[in-house]
């Protein structure tokens, strides 16, 4: 899904109040979706080296629940806006900002939310009106897909990139093994892997198969008919080259022994214990801000070299809810919270 980037005539004169989905204290959002509420807060204030952004869309991970739970710090005091990532339009920036300004379209990644040598304690997180972030950590958006939409993409998106380009390194003739291959990260890792000319094994529903196999995944195994261990080890008796885990628990083990003895791994959910003889299995990845990635990526989409899957995308009202289908981790491809 995805159209051509929209923009929207902003006011030249900012509110003084937003609207953002806060937390006032840690705790388990899975358990008690209370602890997310809808408060009117500051709009944040521009610092020298800042850029204040009118949100269109936010993206939505498992990651806004380790906020949530204080597992995954943002550095902040409460009230805590959740979410890192989203698009929107620059609507002021501080006078030390290069090569971002007003009225651009632009998608950012800002974790932790404060940085070094930062003195501002008004960034914020993207669930809101308005986000403050460091300017950089902000790219121009793609032209091709709706503003909106962007908003889903910027962490899945530097994740399958940094892993699949510059952490596995993939190369061609490479066997690359992808777990929770059409969700958010693993349909965008199916098609960086592809472009690189390795050969994919999607783990992946049957429903889901025919979308990955157009995305270049070449074999596809449905984890809930077969073993893939087993599957995977029918077609490549010696184990896969490399492999990216994106589900947690003792599916990331099972992962590491359909890899070769000097095959990597990387874990994105930590699970793993097992060990590989003569390789190297990576459990503590965590995406880091880059706005050099998200402008390559940004080319790709627009060269239509990658495609982004939108399943939908959520009501500012429903945002718990929303959290709440993500973390089911049923959601083909990315959800996105619509900011009126």
């Amino acid at each position: 899904m995805g159209t051509t980037s929209t923009s929207r005539t902003e006011s030249t004169t900012l509110q003084k109040q937003m609207a953002g989905w806060a937390i006032e204290r840690f705790g388990d959002l899975r358990r008690d979706r209370a602890l997310l509420s809808l408060e009117k807060l500051p709009v944040p204030k521009v610092e020298k080296h800042d850029v204040l952004i009118r949100m269109y869309g936010a993206e939505i991970g498992d990651w806004d629940a380790l906020v949530a739970s204080g597992e995954w710090s943002v550095e902040r005091s409460f009230p805590i806006v959740l979410g890192l990532a989203g698009s929107g339009t620059v609507v002021a920036v501080g006078k030390d900002v290069v090569g971002i300004e007003k009225s651009d379209l632009v998608w950012t990644y800002s974790h932790p939310l404060s940085h070094r040598g930062c003195r501002s304690h008004h960034h914020n997180g993207s669930w809101a009106e308005y986000m403050l972030v460091p300017f950089r950590r902000v790219a121009l958006a793609p032209t091709s897909i709706d503003l909106t939409y962007v908003g889903g993409a910027p962490i899945v998106g530097l994740t399958a990139h940094e892993t699949i380009v510059d952490i596995l390194q993939v190369e061609r003739h490479d066997v690359v093994l992808i777990t929770a291959a059409a969700g958010g990260v693993g349909h965008l890792a199916v098609q960086l892997a592809a472009r690189r000319g390795a050969h994919v094994v999607a783990i992946a529903r049957k429903q889901n198969h025919e979308f990955l196999r157009d995305l270049g995944a070449e074999m596809l195994i449905d984890y809930a008919e077969e073993d893939f261990v087993h599957a995977t080890r029918k077609l490549f008796p010696e184990g896969v080259d490399k492999a990216l885990n994106g589900v947690e628990g003792a599916t990331a083990n099972k992962v590491v022994q359909a890899v070769r003895p000097r095959g990597h791994v990387v874990d994105l959910t930590g699970s793993a214990t097992r060990v590989l003889p003569a390789g190297r299995v990576d459990t503590d990845y965590v995406v880091r801000p880059n706005r050099v990635r998200l402008a390559t990526l940004a080319q790709m989409f627009d060269r239509k070299e990658l495609k982004l899957e939108v399943a939908h995308k959520v009501a500012f009202k429903h945002a718990p809810r929303a959290l709440a289908e993500v973390l089911a981790k049923q959601v083909r491809g990315v959800l996105v919270l619509e900011i009126p």
